[in-house]
């Protein structure tokens, strides 16, 4: 069960990060149609009343959907609202989620409040997450609750089995299964509960960094990234041999000078650099990277900031791999270390 909502989690992060710069908008609300019936959308505060044909994915502080969808519906957003049917599938992640509407497929959903209302029916199966999960609908398949407080209503119905870890639960729940009830206490599983919790947040808190730090860099300092992303480009290799010996010889240096009379001031200074370089190092590993995987999958160009987003999500999954991860981000740490001594290096040697 956690594992799933990890997978969906992951999946609506990349939606939330990456949809704004994938339409280009600079509207505050945008929803972009594209010719197979699928629809992309963002904004503050986005109503949909048209009847979409195919896919339908939003993310936003509060999203309201009213029309029907043709296929399936990804959101993300805090306050997520669906009154129209999905024939599809449902993938939710928000703070309150609410399914009014009948659904075709499963509703897969993880946040604060989810509620399935009285009048809406799923005909597949139902994995939420969540710390409030309200059920007064029909489901006509399986169910996998996590939980710590499920309530439901007087027209609940869950026609398949129910998989169910929650605190506080209703003592007739029995009644409205069709199938088997599993239940497990949430308090005997805490432990491994919290732990997949803190990965989660971990997870969000490493990519919302690495997002912020590289599109604030793209942003206010373009040239100074370019020139980086075109000495990765040109001297991958070169670039990280420089970079593995500036990060063994300069903190030597730095160590000597401190031990000198006039030189401390200059060590602590290169300490500084040092550590300044190492947060924005990968930078320009991660939109090289992400500019070429793009341009190859989607055949399409785009602009550097949604390049860089591309490939620091990419690289923020690949790093959760055991060892393997932590083998790319040391050689993305080097080149990208390489890159800026040797760009600082031909601007010395320029303006000298």
């Amino acid at each position: 069960m956690e594992k799933k909502l990890v997978s969906i989690l992951i999946l609506l992060i990349i939606l939330f990060a990456a949809l704004p710069y994938s339409a280009g908008a600079a509207d505050e609300n945008f929803l972009k149609h594209t010719s197979s019936g699928n629809a992309f959308g963002a904004g503050e505060n986005l109503q949909i009343d048209q009847n979409i044909q195919g896919d339908l994915v939003l993310a936003g502080s509060r999203l309201e959907i009213n029309g029907n969808t043709g296929d399936d519906f990804l959101g993300a957003g805090g306050e997520i609202i669906v009154n129209g049917d999905v024939s599809g599938n449902i993938i939710a992640a928000g703070g309150y989620i609410r399914v009014n509407g009948n659904v075709g497929g499963d509703v897969a959903a993880l946040g604060g409040q989810i509620i399935l209302s009285r009048n809406s029916v799923v005909e597949g199966d139902i994995l939420l997450g969540g710390g409030e999960v309200t059920l007064d609908g029909t489901v006509n398949g399986n169910g996998d609750v996590s939980t710590d407080t499920l309530k439901t209503g007087d027209n609940f119905k869950l026609k398949g089995n129910l998989a169910l870890q929650a605190d506080n639960y209703p003592s007739n729940l029995n009644d409205k299964v069709g199938g088997n009830l599993n239940i497990t206490q949430v308090n005997a599983t805490e432990e491994q509960y919290e732990s997949v919790w803190f990965s989660i947040f971990s997870f969000i808190w490493r990519l919302l960094a690495s997002l912020a730090i590289g599109l604030v860099l793209i942003y206010l300092f373009p040239d100074f990234v370019g020139g980086l992303v075109e000495l990765v480009k040109d001297s991958p290799l070169k670039t990280g041999l420089l970079g593995f010996l500036t990060l063994v010889l300069l903190p030597i240096l730095s160590i000597i000078l401190l031990f000198t009379f006039i030189g401390w001031s200059l060590s602590i200074l290169l300490i500084l650099l040092l550590a300044l370089s190492l947060l924005i190092a990968t930078v320009p590993v991660k939109l090289l990277a992400g500019r070429i995987i793009y341009n190859k999958i989607l055949k399409k160009e785009a602009g550097k900031m949604m390049y860089y987003t591309f490939g620091a999500v990419l690289f923020a999954i690949v790093y959760e791999i055991p060892f393997l991860g932590g083998l790319i981000r040391f050689v993305a740490l080097i080149i990208g270390l390489g890159a800026i001594v040797a760009w600082l290096a031909i601007r010395a040697r320029s303006t000298g």
